[in-house]
């Protein structure tokens, strides 16, 4: 005897009246549709929901945006800063200008400091902006084992703004010395 169940699948009622899973129908009318053709789209759209859900976990990371190891951002990792530590103020090296003056600029500043190695290393990225900044920010920390490895990478970095025109406060600067021929001072 069959009888239509609350969700609209057929059932019988007879135990000796076997049916195939490809008989039985659910909905009305036009809509109408086998077992077999529900349960497979269902699996379909459980694995398209799944496809979806692991393309979505993909795009949006597992939320930490490339920074879940904060150690590995560091070019010292193990760099101590006191709390009574206050950064310098520095002229913002843009890569224009000599290497080796903002570098003294850069030492004259931290002068007080210089036994702190990791320290000096650390807040050289506070001394540079834009595309120098961002050549810091991508130097393998691998590379960079001490002060004397990060200036050697500045300077053949930016080793071409070497031979650059003097500017006028430089040339007011310069002074002939005693045992020097004026040719060799020009």
């Amino acid at each position: 005897m069959p009888r239509e169940n609350v969700v609209g699948i057929t059932t019988y009622t007879d135990p000796n009246v076997s049916i195939p899973p490809h008989v039985l129908t659910t909905g009305v009318g036009s809509q109408e549709k086998t077992l077999a053709q529900v349960i497979s789209s269902t699996k379909n759209n459980k694995g398209k929901l799944e496809i979806l859900e692991e393309r979505l976990r993909a795009i949006e990371g597992n939320k930490s945006y490339g920074f879940g190891d904060v150690v590995g951002l560091s070019l010292v990792p193990d760099v101590v800063i006191s709390p009574k530590f206050k950064v310098p103020e520095f002229e913002k090296y843009r890569g224009t200008t000599c290497p080796r003056s903002h570098l003294t600029m850069y030492y004259r500043k931290m002068a007080g400091h210089t036994h702190d190695e990791k320290l000096f290393i650390h807040f050289f990225q506070d001394s540079l902006a834009g595309a120098v900044l961002n050549w810091y920010m991508h130097l393998e920390p691998t590379h960079i084992h001490s002060w004397v490895d990060l200036v050697d990478a500045f300077i053949k970095q930016y080793k071409f703004n070497m031979d650059t025109i003097l500017d006028k406060i430089q040339l007011q600067n310069m002074t002939m010395k005693k045992n020097k021929t004026f040719k060799e001072y020009a």
